[in-house]
């Protein structure tokens, strides 16, 4: 529902959607809450912030041609939240002024829904925003990364850590693996979505099982998790998804795969990287691409969809040919298609990884941009389907926060 009012020089139009409220003052500034009052974005003079469960804001500015992002510190992450808040008082205060005059006549009921909800927001502040994100913290572990398509699903965590945790260009899981018993799960989701309350509404698009190869977990362990899913989540009913390795996903079979698929298992993402097997070996990363075709091929016969996540730029100058042709060759022999996912994501050279220096002493030039955005279009242009193709999009990993 849009509701539209004006006060003196100002017009706010208040969108009220089951999941989230937004803002909207001389279309300016628009910020955007869930439905349990935490802030989820603000836009303003060319600026966009966007804050995570975690506590984390992004910030994205368009300058121009340049586009520039960056995740605050602390103190400018306050700031925002705090602006925000003094954004959703100050409408309330507009709302209950003598000059305030709605567009349309409105029911009593949709006012009071309206005054709650922006009281909410209003009463989410630097301090509160500060408190639930220690709470997050104590809930979950560090949410490394998801694909794009699952930013707004709920994490449930059966996994924490990466269960090999040797790839050479990865900063993203630090804790020591460990598999939650059943019954640590149980705990773990009923506490989640205590934490949560109503901003759970945000977050339903499906369940993304943590962590990095929550799917590595024996079936034994694992049937337990998906059937709390099931008796314990609403969420279920759009799908579970996960990650898997592709030396790990060939320890399941395609009746495996098809009994977590009547529980509820929608997609899996496999991280091929690159189907060039010394590549593969250089990054320190487990297993063969036959490795990967043979755990696509097996989860798809199971009628369980797909992602597939190549990485460009990987292996720079000295690999760049055989990684093209050799992934294009894996990819080709995946029989991807209409409802599977085709990532490419570009190489980045994280400070404190051994990539960097281990590029650097086998004389391993970088791609920039520009060549990296070829080889992804030369990889897309050998790619051939029987049917329908997959989607194909770019993933960037710096758009993440949870």
């Amino acid at each position: 529902m849009v509701l539209r009012g004006r006060a003196g020089h100002n017009t706010w139009v208040l969108s009220l959607k089951p999941h989230s409220v937004a803002v909207s003052l001389n279309d300016t500034t628009v910020a955007a809450w869930d439905r349990g009052g935490r802030l989820y974005s603000m836009v303003r003079d060319g600026a966009t912030w966007r804050r995570g469960l975690s506590g984390e804001v992004l910030e994205k500015r368009q300058d121009g041609p340049a586009h520039r992002r960056r995740r605050l510190l602390p103190e400018a992450a306050d700031r925002v939240v705090d602006e925000a808040a003094s954004f959703a008082v100050a409408v309330r205060a507009d709302m209950v002024s003598p000059a305030w005059v709605w567009d349309s006549p409105l029911e009593s009921v949709v006012l009071r829904e309206a005054d709650a909800l922006l009281d909410l927001n209003g009463r989410f502040d630097a301090g509160a925003a500060r408190r639930d994100a220690e709470r997050f913290a104590r809930l979950y572990r560090p949410v490394g990364i998801l694909p794009p398509d699952q930013y707004l699903s709920l994490v449930l965590q059966a996994t924490e850590g990466c269960s090999f945790n040797t790839c050479t260009f990865c900063d993203l899981y630090h804790d020591r693996y460990r598999v939650r018993s059943p019954e640590e799960f149980k705990a773990h989701v009923g506490s989640v979505l205590d934490y949560l309350g109503e901003s759970v509404h945000l977050r339903s698009r499906g369940i993304f099982l943590g962590s990095a190869n929550a799917l590595a977990v024996p079936m034994s362990t694992l049937v337990p998790v998906f059937e709390t899913l099931v008796e314990e989540v609403d969420a279920i009913r759009r799908g579970v998804f996960a990650f898997v390795d592709g030396f790990t996903g060939t320890r399941k079979t395609a009746g495996d795969y098809r009994l977590l698929g009547h529980l509820g298992l929608r997609r899996v993402y496999v991280g091929l990287e690159s189907g060039h097997d010394p590549l593969l070996a250089f990054a320190r990363k487990p297993g063969r691409a036959a490795d990967a075709i043979d755990t696509v091929r097996c989860i798809k016969t199971a009628g369980v969809q797909v992602g597939v996540i190549v990485m460009t730029g990987l292996g720079g100058t000295r690999f760049a040919a055989a990684h093209l042709v050799d992934t294009v060759a894996a990819l080709n022999a995946m029989d991807l298609g209409a409802g599977d996912l085709l990532y490419f994501s570009d190489l980045v050279e994280v400070p404190g990884t051994p990539y960097p220096a281990l590029a650097a002493a086998a004389d391993i030039l970088p791609l920039d941009a520009d060549a990296r955005q070829t080889q992804q279009r030369a990889i897309r242009a050998g790619l051939r389907f029987q049917g329908p193709p997959p989607q194909m999009a770019t993933y960037d990993v710096g758009e993440f926060i949870y």
